[in-house]
């Protein structure tokens, strides 16, 4: 065996590796390193891949060879010792090489950050108490049915000469003609206000995007959005054979839905009490690189919306500084991360697995409940390389409804100080820990 791999320390979430390779290895990379020099450089007097090692360590100096020995070493060497120990690192590593001579074995180290192993507290069982599943009143069915008429909105020609803030104006540039509703903050159609139907309006704007746009806009009439009645028409439009039928369709599927929302509530407070009995120790710089990554990705989405508002303006709108809202963004990244280590035990505990073909049942299962061709699905999700967290998805479900089935849940009204939604910060979405790797961080 060429090379010999140990752990030297290993913490809760620091770990520490040692690799030891043997004499005649190195020298026998340390050849390959100068046979590739010979093949590849030019001076003048030798042939490609003929000239003396000697002249290539008066040209590059013989310390540029032991260097570059030591870096192939390491490459190749710590994969396969982090592979052979079962080690996941969630950090990169920090190398350290320990002095020797050439005769010597060579030895180097790597430290780096793991996910601790989770010592899983009883999770079969669990007593929790959570609001109860809202009833379904007749204001909510209202609601519903303005939404549905808003489906079937219609726009319609409206009386008046003269453009507002809030009109829907029908323009034409050049050959085209297009509705849009007039905002006094948008950049160009701000410039509408005021304008007589008929008449042409100079715009001269600067867009969202920071472009500059000149045209000319010809207003050709109003237009006011016109809703259906709540009538058996209605309910004709939206698939259904009278108002009646529409009205317990839409009670049903509010119940529906709050009832599944419950069930998520219950299954997160269960999670979190496993989690609030389980001492888990997380990585200090992991969590940092996915707090900036956490920030960045929340700058990144105000600069998708236009230059309004800024990260600082979002923060100063918040009424929090920013090493405040940092704070709440490392709470919630470490809730998540916790949730995520606790969910895996469980998993691994209860003997949750889902194997290729099962997954694949599934997915086509998924794909036909909602229309789409189950090999294009398949497909779609392999080739985005969601694949893994699709096979996470599947087995967390699991987890969720075995701490569901085994709880004993009551139900209260909160009381206006103490509404809290557990099922915030990601507890089914939202991924930190990579699930294509197996036992990743471990």
């Amino acid at each position: 065996m060429s090379a010999h791999y140990e752990i030297e320390q290993r913490g809760a979430t620091e770990a520490t590796v040692r690799v030891t390779v043997e004499p005649e290895a190195f020298r026998e990379e340390l050849e390959a390193v100068f046979r590739r020099y010979a093949r590849e450089v030019r001076i003048p007097g030798f042939r490609k891949g003929h000239i003396p090692r000697n002249v290539l360590e008066s040209r590059f100096g013989r310390e540029t060879f032991l260097e570059e020995t030591r870096e192939e070493l390491e490459r190749r060497h710590l994969p396969e010792a982090l592979f052979d120990l079962g080690l996941r690192p969630v950090s990169r590593p920090r190398l350290d090489v320990v002095p020797a001579s050439e005769a010597d074995p060579f030895v180097f180290t790597a430290s780096f950050s793991v996910l601790p192993e989770v010592e899983l507290p009883s999770y079969r069982g669990r007593a929790v108490s959570v609001p109860p599943v809202p009833p379904v009143t007749d204001e909510d069915v209202a609601r519903a049915l303005e939404d549905v008429r808003s489906q079937f909105a219609t726009l319609e020609e409206k009386q008046g000469e003269t453009v507002s803030e809030g009109d829907i104006v029908h323009v034409r540039e050049g050959k085209r003609e297009w509705d849009a509703r007039v905002d006094g903050e948008h950049p160009v159609l701000k410039g509408l206000v005021g304008a007589r139907v008929g008449s042409d309006v100079e715009i001269d704007a600067t867009t969202q995007d920071g472009e500059r746009l000149q045209t000319t806009l010809h207003v050709l009439g109003l237009r006011e959005v016109v809703l259906p009645e709540v009538d058996d028409e209605l309910a004709k439009d939206a698939g259904l054979d009278s108002l009646d039928a529409l009205k317990k369709d839409i009670e049903e599927k509010i119940g529906a839905a709050r009832q599944e929302r419950f069930e998520q509530i219950v299954e997160a407070a269960v999670l979190d009490q496993v989690v609030a009995d389980a001492d888990i120790p997380l990585p200090a710089s992991f969590v940092e690189d996915l707090v900036n990554d956490e920030i960045e990705h929340i700058k990144a989405s105000l600069e998708e919306r236009g230059p309004r508002p800024t990260f600082e303006e979002y923060l100063e709108e918040r009424g929090t500084p920013e090493e405040a809202f940092r704070g709440e963004v490392r709470d919630s990244v470490e809730r998540r991360l916790r949730r995520e280590l606790v969910v895996r035990r469980i998993a691994a505990d209860a003997g949750i697995e889902i194997d290729e073909e099962e997954l694949d049942r599934l997915a086509r299962e998924d794909a036909e409940a909602a229309g789409e061709d189950p090999l294009r699905f398949v497909a779609r999700l392999k080739a985005e390389d969601r694949w893994g967290d699709y096979r996470t998805s599947k087995t967390n479900g699991r987890v969720y409804a075995l701490l569901r089935e085994s709880a004993e849940v009551t139900t209260e009204e909160p009381t206006p100080s103490r509404v809290i939604d557990p099922t915030k910060d990601g507890t089914r979405e939202g991924l930190i820990i990579d699930p294509t790797k197996k036992g990743g961080g471990a």
